[in-house]
């Protein structure tokens, strides 16, 4: 695994221990079961996923025109 696929890895366990602790029950616990949101950075997407009460966080593609196909699929989904 590649430095930044590392720190990538690193950011989404800090979101998931982040969403699932203390900290961050008010937003799951606004979530309804199977629920996503997404946060988006300049070369980053997360998506945010609510199964079986837990946040599930997942690391999409950073390249531009993926980063569009992505936001392109979640709105079609939402």
């Amino acid at each position: 695994m590649s430095t930044r696929e590392q720190e990538i890895a690193k950011i989404a366990k800090m979101y998931t221990k982040y969403l699932n602790g203390p900290l961050g029950s008010g937003v799951m616990n606004h979530l309804q079961e199977g629920e996503s949101f997404t946060v988006e950075s300049e070369s980053k997407i997360l998506e945010i996923l609510k199964v079986e009460g837990k946040a599930i966080v997942k690391v999409l593609d950073s390249s531009i025109q993926t980063n569009q196909n992505q936001r392109d699929r979640l709105k079609k989904i939402h």
